[in-house]
């Protein structure tokens, strides 16, 4: 495991120093630590210049396999191309997560490719072409990148999320840790392959899915270790605690981690690729505009004061504009702005507040 010294490593190791940093130092979180999870389709380009005036960090992803390669070897990145490039000229680290299978691997797309060797050397063949293409050094930032940005500055993708809720029957055929492990262990082999630095993190958790099958994140974790080595294929835990208030997501994030101390891996850290309250006041968290900014206020001031603690890699909201045709009964209403992208949502504002953007 490689364990990267990650800013909140550093900020704890420069306060260990003899507070050589002054406070002021030790409470700033860097840029890439809030960020924002766009639902839907691929935001155009001036969402994307309106995210970097937010300063926005982070953008999180879907990588979707079967988009990216439809038939074997054949390959379509010209939509990946244009959307890393749009956000590395804002300044936005891109955070993909690899999910789904193409029909020549399954015809039932939330199948782990892990049930044959050549469903894993098909999967591991996509990742060694992917990191080659958008790690550090890959080619599509030393060829492509310069002729539609000129002059701007290469923002490689350096970590990597593995698959999607996958302690939930919707993301998944089957809830299946060791499955699960099994996908990481390749992940890592494939990935590290072509970058020996990069961070691997699990797939975002729900704190307590439902439908059959479902598996609450600390009991998926508990779990995924009893599969020899896996503690070496990943870097960091990903949780999505969607709670109706701030101390439910606290709870959700202290199990987690108790597991990790427990399971003598408390270096990991725990990101949050997804957060978030509907401005509508409709479904399990849709509680209205006034609130929605409340909470997302209450929620970053704790997670940002904790991070050194827990360990916190990154604070991602979902979602970035309202949905017209939404995955559950609240979240067509979570974004910061309305559904044209044009009106900012008194949440955006309390947002900006914590980026220090616009």
């Amino acid at each position: 495991m490689r364990r990267r010294l990650t800013w909140a490593t550093t900020v704890l190791a420069v306060v260990s120093v003899g507070a050589l940093a002054g406070a002021g130092s030790a409470a700033a979180a860097p840029r890439e630590f809030f960020g924002l999870v766009p639902q839907g389709k691929t935001p155009p380009p001036e969402d994307i210049q309106r995210m970097g005036r937010g300063n926005v960090g982070t953008v999180r992803f879907l990588l979707n396999w079967a988009a990216v390669e439809p038939q074997d070897n054949q390959f379509d990145f010209s939509g990946l191309d244009d959307y890393l490039g749009d956000l590395a000229a804002e300044g936005i680290r891109p955070l993909p997560f690899v999910w789904s299978v193409p029909r020549f691997v399954s015809n039932d797309s939330l199948e782990m490719p892990v049930g044959s060797a050549s469903d894993r050397e098909q999967w591991q063949a996509f990742l060694r072409e992917i990191v080659g293409r958008y790690g550090p050094g890959g080619t599509y930032w030393t060829t492509v990148f310069p002729t539609q940005h000129p002059g701007e500055q290469a923002l490689p993708v350096d970590t990597w999320q593995i698959w999607n809720e996958q302690n939930a029957p919707k993301h998944v055929d089957k809830p299946d840790p060791a499955g699960y492990a099994q996908l990481l262990k390749i992940s890592d082999a494939a990935i590290t392959a072509e970058d020996p630095s990069a961070e691997i993190i699990l797939g975002g958790m729900f704190g307590k899915p439902t439908g059959k099958g479902g598996l609450k994140a600390w009991s998926f974790l508990k779990r995924l270790y009893k599969t020899k080595g896996v503690k070496a294929a990943f870097d960091g835990v990903s949780i999505h605690p969607y709670s109706p208030d701030v101390k439910g997501i606290q709870k959700q994030i202290e199990k987690v981690r108790k597991i990790l101390k427990k399971k003598k891996d408390k270096g990991a850290d725990v990101w949050i690729t997804e957060l978030g309250w509907g401005s509508k006041k409709q479904g399990r968290l849709g509680v209205g505009k006034k609130k929605q900014a409340k909470l997302l206020k209450q929620s970053f001031k704790v997670l940002k004061k904790k991070r050194g603690k827990w360990n916190i890699g990154a604070v991602i909201w979902y979602t970035w504009r309202d949905l017209g045709n939404a995955p559950c009964d609240w979240c067509g209403s979570a974004g910061l702005f309305g559904q044209n992208g044009f009106d900012p949502k008194p949440a955006w504002n309390k947002f900006i507040r914590f980026t220090g953007g616009s």
